[in-house]
């Protein structure tokens, strides 16, 4: 129940296609042997370089729903 929550706030926030691109992006880093805050900062990195054009703080608040959703889908 919580993850559709988190997807659908995410969609109203961002748009579903954007938040499918930043989780996307999130999964590929989450393996990394790097700390959380290399993680999250490759990940800001990577989704501006793909040309997601959000504030930064958008992209922040994507990430973490991410994040969060990722956690309780596993």
């Amino acid at each position: 129940m919580i993850p559709f929550l988190i997807k659908t706030l995410a969609g109203l926030l961002l748009g579903s296609d954007v938040f499918k691109r930043i989780l996307a992006t999130v999964e590929r880093w989450a393996d990394k042997e790097i700390s959380g805050v290399e993680k999250r900062d490759g990940v800001l990195d990577e989704l501006q370089v793909i040309g997601l054009g959000l504030t930064k703080s958008l992209a922040n608040v994507g990430v973490e729903l991410a994040v969060q959703f990722l956690k309780l889908k596993a």
